[in-house]
């Protein structure tokens, strides 16, 4: 039975139990009877992510938009499909900041001097991917290299996106993410 109108950082706290407590099986999310996303854990591990026509981290932008939904936890066997996907405590984390950025209004911190990290690179690599598609994946990697700060890469990266309205919106979803 799904658990109706959760908040999305009380989806969060519910995710991280079942991690915790080393559950397997699938959690859903729904809301007003459509399917918002779908999370495969094995053993209290993130194996498995798809929201909407997103899989993997793909998914993980998506996911971040749902700001309400049931859920409901199937225990069994785990998602047959084993995604490439960042560690569970990092998924986790940009799921916790999504939420606390969404619970708290909190100033937006220019990231000039924050360093670049693995989370980081996720989320600009799939924020990216919005704007321009798979070739992101190329993009970033080859900025990456050269970017020190999450500022440079910020910059780096809009820089690629054609459309300069295209680039402000993709400044402002990296911010409203990483916050």
């Amino acid at each position: 039975m799904f658990e109706q109108s959760l908040s999305f950082p009380a989806i969060v706290a519910q995710l991280r139990k079942l991690c915790q407590e080393k559950q397997t099986g699938l959690l859903y999310a729904i809301e007003n009877g459509h399917f918002l996303g779908q999370i495969g854990l094995h053993d209290g591990e993130i194996v498995f992510l798809k929201a909407q026509k997103k899989q993997g981290v793909d998914a993980i932008p998506v996911m971040l938009g749902i700001e309400s939904g049931g859920i409901a936890f199937t225990k069994g066997a785990p998602p047959t499909t084993r995604m490439a996907l960042p560690p569970t405590a990092d998924i986790l984390a940009i799921f916790e900041g999504a939420s606390s950025a969404a619970a708290l209004p909190q100033p937006i911190q220019e990231p000039a001097h924050v360093p670049l990290t693995t989370t980081a690179k996720t989320v600009l690599e799939q924020t990216l991917k919005e704007f321009i598609g798979p070739i992101a994946s190329l993009i970033c990697a080859d900025h990456f290299r050269d970017a020190a700060t999450l500022a440079a890469a910020i910059d780096a990266l809009a820089d690629e996106i054609p459309n300069t309205q295209s680039a402000v919106q993709f400044r402002e979803r990296v911010r409203q993410r990483l916050n």
